[in-house]
């Protein structure tokens, strides 16, 4: 073999050596742009905002769950966990809707004495409400928004928002009260099912007290009392019905049942009119599930447009003061200093700012002097490794 050739081996092979132990040394690190840093939440949550406000919800959740996830104790957290249920009920569709939901839930149960919670719990339920179809399908969804309106009234008794509440637990109990109607008239019209009827006239009663089709409801559960060989328990819906509801089309009706049973005729309690019905064509629009529900378009702190409510985010507006720099880490540095020495040395000041913010402890700052008096054990092990390092190829490619 040549001298050459040889050369040129050796050289190869030491090049592909010293890539090798150049690739297992220390590497570079990435830097992460979303490493938490003082008073960037606030820039974080202004690009969200700004991103919402153009309609470019993914990327505006996107970054509302940087902050979320890394400034735990920023004060935007609140704003943005908000945000975010509003983003998706301002998109709308089943699917958002229910991220919605479950967002706005997750806010109450982290929020409870929030300054928006009752505007929160009813944005739950008017969730609930946009899902709601007609009367004679699937009413699943406002079962749920009934429920959601009454945690909603009872939470919030001293609230503003309480008359809009109720208002809207009326309107969903007519849809839930028109379902079971529906259900009543067909077990006693078309199956004769006295019971089944029954039972679906008492709920009514019991638990819609508002329902418009209340009359109606008292004349049939009376009758479906009478073809049960109930007489007593009848006239007492036949009595209820003719003194509440003296103009309504089923009084009439209910006094010649109760002359039949030999009760007496009750005089009128008040002189309401007879209860309103939706002509033609309400009905109609109530088989399309048009229910006449007043359902916001907005979020809590969102706008239809995506613009952040004035009014809202005054009233919830972050303090200024826990997003300056270096505040978190200089009350986190601080908690465990030490005061005293017992050995009679002065005790150390206090890290400043910047040292607490470079990792700077109390102990590392509390006896200078000793640290200069003898080389630690870590320094030569870091001595004995760098001379080990320095062999032949460590000299060759120094």
């Amino acid at each position: 073999m040549k001298l050459g050739n040889v050369f040129i081996i050796v050289f190869v092979s030491t090049m592909t050596l010293s890539l090798v132990l150049t690739g297992c040394g220390p590497k570079d690190k990435v830097k992460n742009e979303n490493a938490a840093t003082p008073g960037r939440d606030k820039e974080l949550y202004e690009q969200a905002k700004k991103k919402a406000e153009k309609g470019r919800y993914d990327e505006a959740r996107l970054t509302y769950n940087v902050v979320i996830s890394t400034y735990p104790d920023s004060p935007f957290l609140p704003l943005a966990k908000l945000s975010i249920a509003d983003s998706f009920y301002l998109e709308g569709g089943s699917s958002n809707l229910q991220q919605a939901i479950g967002g706005y839930k997750d806010f109450a149960q982290y929020f409870p004495t929030h300054p928006q919670i009752c505007a929160v719990k009813h944005m739950i339920a008017q969730a609930y409400m946009r899902q709601m179809g007609a009367y004679n399908r699937d009413i699943s969804n406002a079962k749920q928004a009934e429920h959601q309106l009454k945690a909603a009234e009872q939470a919030c008794r001293n609230s503003e928002m309480l008359p809009k509440i109720k208002s809207d637990l009326e309107r969903v109990q007519q849809v839930l009260g028109l379902h079971e109607l529906d259900i009543a008239r067909f077990y006693y019209d078309k199956r004769q099912a006295y019971k089944a009827s029954e039972s679906r006239l008492r709920d009514i009663i019991t638990n819609y007290p508002f329902f418009s089709y209340t009359d109606e409801s008292l004349y049939r559960l009376g009758v479906v009392l009478i073809e049960q060989e109930q007489p007593e328990e009848a006239a007492e819906y036949f009595t209820r019905l003719v003194r509440d509801y003296s103009k309504s089309e089923f009084a009439d009706k209910g006094k010649e049942y109760l002359e039949k049973l030999g009760k007496p005729i009750p005089e009128a309690s008040n002189d309401n009119p007879a209860p309103e019905r939706p002509n033609f064509m309400g009905r109609f629009g109530l088989i399309l599930g048009r229910n006449g529900l007043d359902i916001s378009e907005d979020g809590v702190l969102l706008s239809k447009k995506g613009q952040e409510k004035e009014d809202v985010r005054e009233s919830v507006t972050p303090s200024e003061a826990g997003n300056q720099p270096s505040t978190r880490a200089v009350r986190a540095s601080t908690k465990g200093a030490v005061a005293t020495d017992q050995s009679g040395a002065t005790a150390a000041p206090a890290p400043t700012a910047g040292q607490a913010a470079n990792g700077a402890s109390a102990n590392q700052t509390a006896a200078p002097e000793e640290k200069s008096s003898a080389p630690k054990k870590d320094e030569k092990k870091d001595s004995k490794k760098k001379k080990e390092k320095k062999g032949f190829l460590g000299g060759m490619f120094k």
